[in-house]
Order: C-alpha cells, then sequence, then structure tokens
C-alpha cells in the first residue's frame, strides 16, 4: 500500500469579531432577525445588527469561514450585547439551510459540557453553542465568571424557543452501529476537505466528495484499541462504485482487486483497512486493530447502508 499520513484532528470552531466586518441592514434577514431576544437577563443589543452571506461572511469569520462553506451555509447574523458595565456578549445564528448541515458544523467541535438548550448543546470557557431546525448558535463571552454558563444557556434556550422546527439529525447516521460508538466520536460532512480536517486520508479527492454527497465518520471502542468508520453516500450506485475503484487504488495500491464490491487488507500501521460497496454508499473502515472486528464493523454498517438507503450495486467489472 502507498504511504498515506493519516491523522485523527479535532477542529474546533472559533471565529473572532473583526474591527471592521462587513455591515448590511438587518431588514434583509427579519427571521434571524426573530431569533434573537431584545434583552436577556439585563442585556440589551449594545450596535446594529450585522448580516452577512457566503460572500461577505469570510471578512468575519476569517480561517474558520471555510468549516462553514464547506456546508449549505446561507447567512449568519451577528448581534453584540452588553451588561450595565458595559461587558461584550456576542450572539451568532448561522443560517445553515438544512437541519442536518446545522447538525454537521455542530458536529466539528465536540469540546465542552453538554447543556439543555437546543436540539444538543455544548458549553466551555466561556462559548455556547447548539443547533436547531437550520440553524447553528454560538454565544460568546468576553470574559467568563460564575454566572457566564447559567447566562448563556437561559440565552440559548430563548433562542431555541423561537426556532419552529426540531429538525433531525441526517439520516446516513444510522449506518453506524452504535455498539462501541465513541462518545462525541461523531461527524457528518460533504466535502473531501471536511474530511481531511478530522482524518488526513490523502491529498486527491480520493472518494469523489462534493457538495452533493454526504458521509458520517465514528470512532469505536475495539479489543486492542480503536477502530475509524467512514459511511460515503453518492448520488448513485454507479457513483459509489466510481469512488470505491479510485479509493482502491489509491489505499491498498496493486493489492486491491476491482473485480469486487469489498476489499480488507493489512495496512502500513499493522491494523486493518476495508471498504464495501452497499447500493449508493461505500462503507469503510480505516483503521481497526484486528481483522475480525475490522470484518464485523464493516458488515454491520454495510447491512445497515443497505437497509437505509436499499438500492441494488451496479454489475461488477
Amino acid at each position: 500500500m502507498r504511504s498515506i499520513a493519516r491523522c485523527l484532528i479535532f477542529v474546533v470552531v472559533l471565529p473572532l469579531v473583526t474591527a471592521a466586518p462587513q455591515s448590511a441592514a438587518a431588514q434583509n434577514a427579519p427571521d434571524l432577525v426573530k431569533l434573537l431576544p431584545g434583552e436577556a437577563a439585563g442585556w440589551r443589543p449594545a450596535g446594529p445588527d450585522r448580516v452577512f452571506n457566503r460572500e461577505t461572511s469570510v471578512r468575519y469569520l476569517r480561517g474558520a469561514g471555510e468549516t462553514y462553506l464547506a456546508y449549505g451555509f446561507r447567512r449568519l447574523l451577528v448581534r453584540e450585547y452588553s451588561d450595565t458595565a458595559g461587558a461584550p456578549l456576542v450572539a451568532e445564528v448561522y443560517d445553515m439551510g438544512t437541519a442536518g448541515d446545522a447538525f454537521g458544523v455542530f458536529s466539528n467541535d465536540p469540546s465542552g459540557e453538554a447543556v439543555a438548550a437546543g436540539n444538543e448543546a455544548l458549553y466551555g470557557r466561556g462559548i455556547l453553542r447548539f443547533w436547531k431546525g437550520a440553524y447553528f448558535v454560538r454565544l460568546r463571552a468576553a470574559k467568563e465568571t460564575s454566572g457566564t454558563r447559567g447566562l448563556l444557556t437561559d440565552l440559548g434556550r430563548k433562542i431555541a424557543a423561537a426556532v419552529p422546527e426540531e429538525g433531525a439529525r441526517p439520516t446516513i447516521l444510522g449506518c453506524l452501529p452504535g455498539a462501541r460508538l465513541i462518545k462525541g466520536s461523531v461527524r457528518y460532512f460533504h466535502k473531501q476537505s471536511s474530511l481531511n480536517g478530522h482524518y488526513y486520508l490523502v491529498d486527491e479527492n480520493a472518494l469523489l466528495l462534493d457538495e452533493g454527497t454526504e458521509a458520517a465518520l465514528g470512532r469505536y471502542h475495539e479489543a486492542g484499541g480503536e477502530a475509524l468508520l467512514l459511511v460515503c453516500r453518492y448520488r448513485t450506485a454507479a457513483d459509489a462504485r466510481r469512488a470505491y475503484l479510485k479509493f482502491g487504488r489509491v489505499y491498498f495500491s496493486g493489492k486491491f482487486d476491482d473485480r469486487g464490491d469489498s476489499m480488507i487488507e493489512r495496512i502500513e500501521s499493522g491494523e486493518f483497512g476495508a471498504a464495501q460497496l452497499a447500493g449508493a454508499c461505500l462503507v469503510l473502515v480505516l483503521e481497526s486493530p484486528g481483522r475480525a472486528s475490522c470484518e464485523a464493523l464493516l458488515g454491520a454498517a454495510a447491512s445497515s447502508a443497505q437497509q437505509i438507503f436499499p438500492q441494488k450495486s451496479p454489475g461488477r467489472r
């Protein structure tokens, strides 16, 4: 197998307020404005709301912009609150277009402690993040105090209550077996760039991922270590097979047999890697400590993918 640099990376999305962000009239986004309360525990708006779209958001998000743009991000509303002492608190409401992409952005950063706000919420170091419906919300206090967590949680609940749709996690997550799945390890995304942010696989787009594909990534406790499972869903079974063939030739090198629908091999690290077609889905075990655990995880995920997204695989070449 060709040498491939591989490492797991947690991406922490921490956009910063710039000195001169692109401004826009809040009237252009009344649906976003109505989600933010005019007052929260004595905190009131400290200036005009700012609205950003896909083009202008890079001035506000800086280096974190690519994280959002890799999903269906549409608009961002930013409002700064302050209390009587003038301490700032920033509320950011991201319109991600779909509940799946709102969850996807939320899943990028697993840090923090779970709190009750929206569908899922995490708090840590003066920042609260949650998702509900098609919205991802980030609340940030300039200085963390003993009351910050309670304040941001209360504000988050008020914002979540104003979102009419609950939204649901992406269906593809059901392909990840629940047994031994490591809590907080699940990621959802569309593009190879997002995958490389969590697990660097290869420079080229070996999996043919784009805006029209979706993928679910999870880590598992296995005897002797951990396993990494990736399920990719394509538009058609033929697209999935093309991805299987390209990935197999890169990942498994000369040992890859492109006449079949599955492959398992011991990789350079001594662990096992595997790939299997399941209709319009491609199931991959990128690392597993043992062959038996690799085969079991691959088979369970492929079976779930066939049941959730029933579609025949194209004929073998």
